[in-house]
């Protein structure tokens, strides 16, 4: 059986055409909760082809960063949110 895992991703991308194409690659895949960060739900696959995308776009630029934090299932219960922004499991529909 396959398991989701709940990953959150956050980004500091220096040029803003290269930061544009990464928020729009992480929206293929998750949830923005705030501006440069992403909450996903994936497969081990999605996960892996999230990943790399995101490793082609910025892997020449020394200066860009993207971090990739999974959270096992305990911890993704205990997330707490002040606001409204939308959890990635709070979405309704999503176009495919």
């Amino acid at each position: 059986m396959t398991t989701d895992r709940r990953v959150i991703v956050c980004y500091d991308v220096a040029d803003d055409y290269r930061r544009n194409h990464v928020s729009r690659t992480l929206l293929d895949y998750g949830t923005r909760i705030q501006q440069s960060v992403f909450e996903c739900i994936l497969s081990q696959d999605l996960h892996d082809e999230m990943v790399e995308r995101v490793k082609r776009l910025t892997a020449s630029y020394p200066e860009d960063r993207v971090c990739f934090v999974d959270l096992c299932a305990t911890c993704g219960e205990k997330i707490t949110v002040v606001g409204s922004s939308p959890r990635a499991d709070q979405v309704k529909s999503m176009i495919v």
